[in-house]
């Protein structure tokens, strides 16, 4: 099933605006549901596409419901996406940005960030992520970059242990950035709250099953090969976006079966992984239709190559157009951003948020954002000093 969202401009201008779902199972009774609950529908050869308000689409999902066809629920499911991400104790709302700052404890990072592997260091940058706005901590003990050599995993996790368990007792959310079952279980033994896997399960499904059995949050990202080796030729794609998700729907079918719960899976659709740098651009241009998986989206694309491709900037100059990109992001659903500059991506989201989803009337004028400037003149200009103070975060 593919869902084509209406975007948040569009609810607002109208709000009955139509979702566009393309369901190629169960045709029959996918058509009979739809002409029943007054949905716009077409049949293409393998395709049903439907044209509706969420709320004429949830009537089609109830119907189909009892019918029992594989589309209602991931229909139901896509309509209604995941209002929380659990990681353990932790439940993260996502109808606000969550943002998940970046502590590299290595020395080779693409961006050259790295701390190296002072846990003191590390705890130092985690405080100021967190100060700066970031809810989440992910830590990496191995680049993910395909030049430079893989990291034995017994080493990988005692660097990386004690790094998560100090972030761990100081109250920080922590994720592991590994695809090494062995790291991810030494993470979660210290009190990591989230795998980060970049591999894509194309190494199996052992990494997300310690996350099953610490209940802890799963990062799902979206690779054509395995981690730190690019292919020997460049992917093809008919229609990058289409191919991604069906990819991701088989991948969480697989975590499911490692006993994975929806609530603790999250989508990264895999920017720099596998996809040209056109590509990146194409699948950001169409984040939005991501959300048929129902399931959280978090965006890993901070300082990455595709931005160079644009503006020529080298990666330790990127922030504002990492920002830029999670702005535009946000609006087409993603909720959780793996950022560098926290303070620049806190401060981006929030405008973003209060564009795309505060309600009207959430920063209407106050008793004090009117009076006190009420009767101003030119005169008032004249002095060399106000008059008097404007009160903080004016309305007018």
């Amino acid at each position: 099933m593919h869902l084509i969202p209406a975007l948040p401009s569009q609810l607002a201008a109208l709000g009955d605006f139509p979702f566009v779902v393309l369901v190629n199972v169960d045709q029959r009774e996918v058509l009979a549901a739809a002409r029943a609950a007054g949905v716009s529908v077409t049949r293409e050869r393998r395709t049903v596409r439907l044209s509706g308000s969420r709320k004429l689409l949830d009537i089609v999902a109830a119907a189909l419901a009892g019918t029992n066809s594989l589309a209602a629920e991931p229909l139901r499911r896509a309509l209604h996406p995941a209002s929380h991400w659990i990681v353990r104790k932790h439940r993260l709302a996502l109808n606000r940005p969550q943002i998940m700052g970046i502590v590299n404890l290595t020395e080779d990072s693409f961006s050259g960030d790295g701390v190296g592997a002072s846990v003191s260091e590390a705890l130092g940058r985690a405080s100021e992520l967190r100060r700066a706005g970031a809810t989440i901590i992910d830590i990496g003990g191995e680049t993910a970059r395909a030049d430079r050599p893989a990291m034995e995993a017994e080493v990988e996790a005692r660097l990386v242990a004690p790094a998560v368990q100090a972030m761990s007792r100081e109250g920080h959310i922590v994720s592991i950035d590994t695809y090494k079952p062995l790291v991810a279980q030494a993470a979660l033994e210290a009190g990591a709250a989230i795998v980060n896997d970049i591999s894509g399960l194309t190494l199996g499904t052992r990494a997300a099953e310690q996350a099953a059995k610490f209940r802890a949050g799963y990062v799902l990202t979206y690779s054509h090969s395995v981690p730190k080796r690019r292919p020997d030729s460049p992917p093809v794609y008919a229609d990058v976006v289409e191919e991604s998700l069906a990819w991701m729907f088989e991948r969480v079918a697989q975590l499911r079966a490692a006993g994975l719960t929806d609530g603790q899976i999250a989508i990264d659709p895999g920017i720099a992984f596998g996809k040209s740098h056109d590509e990146d651009l194409q699948v950001l241009r169409r984040l939005g239709e991501f959300q048929s998986l129902g399931l959280p989206i978090l965006l890993a694309h901070s300082r990455k190559n595709f931005i160079g491709s644009v503006t020529g900037q080298a990666p330790p100059a990127r922030d504002l157009e990492t920002h830029v990109a999670s702005a535009l992001a946000y609006a087409q659903g993603a909720r959780i951003f793996r950022v560098h500059d926290a303070e620049g991506a806190r401060r981006a989201l929030e405008i973003a948020s209060a564009i795309t989803m505060a309600r009207a009337g959430e920063f209407k004028p106050d008793g004090e954002s009117w009076p006190w400037r009420a009767g101003a003149s030119a005169a008032h200009m004249t002095k060399s000093a106000s008059d008097k103070t404007a009160p903080r975060g004016q309305r007018w």
